[in-house]
């Protein structure tokens, strides 16, 4: 057999063209695509190097003996290639057509004719290069450094956080981190791993990691203890002097003893050095301070030559000794954190490549290829080309290529699918939500009925109905539990007295009841006005409130609250929009904003119960006390604020169709019970159980992930999801499995219990057509949307876009700039079917990042040195519609960039405007990557 490795060249085509049989087909279209492709001897770079190869069947009966029977050269001056194939045609002796038809094409040859030959090669042009595909798909070797397929490799960069083309440009030769992934999979990160690491790629196997090393940390000058400074404690968050010794946060690479040349090699500023540095960034994804030690071996320190080029140098390679040589000695190097590359100006956006998206649209592009083709064959056979191009074209004619578009569309769609099969677990196991639809969502007001005479709550997850759409009833979930209390809001108003601080006046009124007898802790606001006016409110009373002063109108005392009781509402885990079994919430929170925005204008007045003389009557205001503002507010009214709101989504408990399973099919659709079927689609999968014929009892199923071998005989079910076909949404199918993973053979019938939206009918909805009650909703209370109801999404599948995504979890915060920021945002904002306005106003606020900075810091916590990073970002104002959409936005970048900090180091981050005329600090937060 040839020697296929390598670079193809022309004596390797020449040995193909003399003893084409003696290769696999496989191996002919892989030396093919070496010599005529990018960087071959043959390359033509305004033509493919698959247009070059023409592919057919072999007209013969005989027996093969190869899959390939000759390859030829063709074409102008021999430059492309024939390849004759004895398998997959319509003709030859492997073809699944009765043998007169290959007797006639026969026939036709010995008559000097090719006309039907040519017009079946038009399907098997396509054909065998598909087949080629499919042979290469599993293929992860050839594909990624033969083909050089840019989409396998980046799904090999999503493994190691190197999703982002953005993120790749920050690390010098990221294709060899390849290698590497089972190390930067890895979590927790540990000194062996980094150890294993660096004596691989550096060659060098003297190196050890020794952690622990201690270190003098100078105290922030915020946190010295100076006369004058309060809220210090003696003995708990106290430390005397200027710097304090810590061993937490450095870790020292040991090296050697090495030759003098391997240590010149290693020395700052080299190569092997520079390389050193980004490795160790790479790998830990914790702020840790560490140095370089090397040793020189016994013998090779030399004496210092003047004028030798390759000589000593002061501090780093020279040494005062007597003698010949000296003995072991060490030199200490410290390697310095590299600066995040500095914002570039060209912050815009990439065009991306558009891939089909649909089978419709494969079916188009295939359908495109074979009138391709056809166009070629009625250059060759002229007197036929009416029949099989042109808008008189055979009718029959155009149903063969309609049908084979079709079938190659479906073929092409599954060899350009991401790896559902790998992608999907893994992101169904670190956040499910992001493979299910987005629901429509809004924000619902209740209001007390004459008959609440008393605090009630409702409960979140209650269910409300619209009016019907094209006869069905939309169904909304409330996300956040409401406390109504028969009280009400009489005004509102914003007022800067001359000589006085600015105050927001809110004035309450309650019903049946005295401030006396009323209980209540807490008191939950929605800000309601336009969305600009709204935003900026919420940055007034998040970032320039003094005080909260609370007065009865009758009788009373005056209480006083500080700015801390007034917290911000949607942050927290339990405060999500769409319910999840993820520990990843925050990349959750980062999505919620995108789909609804109004869900974070809620705020929380805390510490009423503080206010012990409140008197006998039923009206009081509550004074939000102001700092200077750098803005003027809107004139606020009591259409403003908002009394018991929560968010509400299109989610709701439903039933699937019932499914007869047999041992005949592998998996089966799961399609939601109702009449309609277009106003229903599935979200989660909820319960499944089953019902053998001649059982009265039910069998519950468990998923297939929850399989232990501890949990008895319970039969298992598998859900795949997968994109439409011929829609924008997503499919959901079951499989069923026993313990052994195998089919079930025995007919069942399937009970599943889902959780399901509406799909894209509540997009006809206005405000406040969600005002039906349903069994479950509250006696004692009304209630409408108040805000324009959302359009429903579904999650972007193509491009490896869950790939980019699961890469996320992997990425470290250190490598980080400004345009990949901006890329790993983008993946939260592009799904199909949004509102395109709506997605370039996100995009327009994501092209506002212009500056991002990131540095390890230290910080005093409770007496010892914690390692954390300083994220500093500025923004440009001009891409926000006002200060407030700024500021919001500024609030969820903290959160986000929190993400890639482990749950051992801290951010503290820092937003400002380019103008340098605002800043928003915010206090140190604990990272949320998980540390396993």
């Amino acid at each position: 057999m040839a020697d296929t490795s390598g670079q193809a060249n022309p004596p390797l085509i020449n040995d193909l063209i003399s003893h084409g049989h003696e290769f696999s087909f496989s191996q002919v279209m892989r030396i093919a695509r070496l010599h005529l492709g990018a960087g071959g001897a043959g390359e033509l770079p305004e033509v493919p190097w698959q247009a070059r190869i023409r592919v057919r069947p072999d007209l013969s009966l005989a027996f093969p003996a190869a899959d390939v029977a000759r390859v030829e050269r063709s074409g102008q001056n021999g430059a492309d290639l024939l390849i004759t194939t004895t398998f997959l045609g319509l003709y030859g002796s492997s073809s699944p057509l009765p043998t007169h038809y290959t007797e006639d094409l026969l026939d036709e040859a010995s008559a000097d004719s090719s006309v039907s030959r040519d017009f079946l090669d038009i399907l098997h042009q396509r054909l065998y290069q598909l087949y080629f595909q499919c042979w290469g798909k599993y293929q992860l070797f050839n594909q990624v450094a033969e083909e050089k397929n840019t989409k396998d490799r980046e799904r090999l960069f999503c493994l190691i956080g190197l999703g982002e083309k953005e993120l790749r440009d920050s690390v010098p030769d990221p294709w060899s981190l390849v290698r590497y992934a089972g190390l930067l999979t890895q979590f927790p990160r540990s000194a062996e791993g980094l150890q294993t690491l660096l004596r691989d790629a550096l060659g060098v196997r003297k190196l050890e990691v020794e952690q622990c090393v201690l270190r003098r940390v100078p105290i922030p000058k915020d946190q010295q203890m100076r006369l004058g400074i309060s809220g210090m404690s003696l003995g708990l968050s106290t430390v005397l002097g200027s710097e304090i010794a810590d061993r937490m946060g450095k870790f020292r690479i040991l090296i050697g003893p090495l030759s003098k040349k391997e240590f010149d090699t290693l020395l700052p500023g080299t190569p092997q050095h520079d390389k050193l540095a980004s490795l160790i960034r790479l790998y830990i994804l914790d702020p840790f301070d560490f140095d370089l030690q090397m040793t020189l071996a016994a013998k090779e320190a030399e004496p210092i030559r003047l004028g030798d080029p390759d000589g000593a140098k002061l501090g780093w390679n020279s040494w005062c000794f007597a003698g010949a040589t000296l003995g072991e000695t060490t030199a200490l190097f410290p390697i310095a954190h590299s600066a995040t590359p500095a914002p570039s100006t060209e912050v815009g956006y990439a065009p991306e490549f558009k891939e089909p998206s649909s089978l419709i649209d494969y079916y188009q592009q295939e359908l495109s290829k074979l009138r391709d083709l056809a166009a070629d064959y009625a250059i060759s056979h002229p007197e036929l080309s009416a029949m099989v191009s042109g808008h008189l074209a055979d009718a029959g004619v155009e149903r063969l290529f309609e049908g084979v578009a079709f079938l190659n569309a479906n073929l092409q769609q599954k060899l350009d699918d991401n790896f559902p099969e790998i992608i999907h677990d893994l992101i169904d196991a670190i956040q499910p939500n992001y493979l299910r639809p987005i629901p429509a969502t809004t924000i619902v007001a209740f209001t007390p009925k004459a008959n609440c005479t008393g605090s009630q709550t409702i409960p979140a997850g209650t269910e409300l109905k619209s009016i019907p759409i094209d006869g069905t009833e939309c169904l909304f979930t409330t996300s956040y539990p409401v406390e109504i209390h028969p009280l009400e809001i009489t005004g509102a108003n914003f007022a800067q007295p001359s000589g006085q601080p600015p105050a927001i006046t809110i004035k309450f009124k309650l019903s049946d009841m005295g401030l006396s007898t009323w209980e209540m802790n807490t008191l939950r606001l929605f800000l309601a006005g336009e969305q600009n006016d709204a935003a900026n409110l919420y940055l007034v009373l998040m970032r320039y409130l003094k005080m909260i002063v609370i007065t009865p109108l009758q009788y009373g005392q005056t209480h006083t609250l500080d700015a801390t009781h007034l917290r911000a509402v949607g942050f927290e885990d339990e405060e999500l929009l769409f319910p999840t079994n993820s520990s990843a919430t925050s990349h959750q929170l980062l999505l919620e904003y995108f789909i609804q925005p109004n869900k974070y204008l809620f705020i929380d007045l805390q510490g009423l119960e503080k206010w012990l003389d409140r008197g006998d009557g039923m009206e009081f205001e509550v004074r939000f006390e102001l700092e200077k503002l750098p803005f003027a507010l809107h004139q606020l009214t009591k259409a403003d604020f908002e009394l018991f709101a929560t968010p509400a989504a299109n989610l709701f408990k439903h039933q699937a169709k019932p499914l007869s399973v047999t041992d005949r099919k592998a998996e089966y659709r799961i399609r939601p019970e109702g009449i309609n079927a277009e106003h229903y689609q599935v979200y989660s999968l909820e319960k499944v159980s089953g019902f053998v014929r001649g059982h009265a009892n039910a069998i519950s199923y468990l998923p297939h992930e929850q399989y232990t071998g501890r949990t008895g005989d319970s039969p298992l079910f598998k859900l795949r999801k997968r994109k439409s076909e011929l829609r924008s949404s997503i499919d959901f199918n079951i499989a069923v499995i026993d313990r052994a993973m195998t089919k079930l053979p025995a007919s069942e019938l399937l009970d599943i219990s889902l959780t399901c939206t509406n799909s894209a009918l509540p997009s006809n909805l206005v405000v406040g057509d969600l005002c039906i009650p349903n069994a479950n909703s509250p006696v004692f209370a009304t209630f409408s949307n108040i805000k324009v109801i959302t359009r429903s999404a579904n999650p972007r599948l193509a491009n490896n876009q869950l790939w980019k995504h699961f890469s996320l979890f992997g990425t470290n915060l250190h490598l980080i700039n400004c345009k990949s920021l901006i890329s790993l945002l983008e993946t939260y904002i592009l799904s199909d079917c949004r509102d395109y306005k709506e997605v370039k106003t996100y995009q327009m606020r994501l092209e506002g990042i212009v500056g991002l900075r990131i540095a390890a810091i230290d910080r005093l916590f409770g007496g010892s040195m914690q390692r954390g990073w300083e994220i500093r970002i500025r923004l440009q104002k001009d891409c926000f519609t006002s200060n407030g959409e700024m500021y919001l936005f500024s609030a969820m970048l903290e959160r986000f960039m929190a993400l890639f900090a482990t749950q051992s180091a801290f951010t503290l981050t820092v937003i400002e405007d380019v103008q340098g005329t605002l800043e928003y600090r915010w206090p140190e937060r604990m990272g949320k990557r998980p540390l396993l």
